[in-house]
């Protein structure tokens, strides 16, 4: 399964700049892993860039981990 993050855009739209991320799944790109109905004209980023820095939603970023695998190397 893939997936991309998509901007949830606060008051003032997107000239506001993106209020958080939310994780979707390439299969409905207009709603976040948590159930967050987004604009279809949201910006988007490729899955690789959760976890660097961007305002993440925390329950899509739980169920996104439960969703991706993990190779033998992420466990110590």
């Amino acid at each position: 399964m893939t997936h991309q993050l998509r901007a949830e855009y606060g008051p003032a739209g997107r000239s506001g700049g993106a209020r958080m991320w939310h994780v979707v799944r390439n299969a409905a790109p207009n709603t976040g892993l948590c159930g967050r109905e987004l604009d279809p004209d949201a910006e988007s980023k490729p899955e690789e860039d959760w976890g660097t820095g961007l305002r993440a939603c925390q329950q899509c970023g739980s169920l996104y981990m439960h969703e991706v695998p993990h190779l033998p190397a992420d466990h110590f």
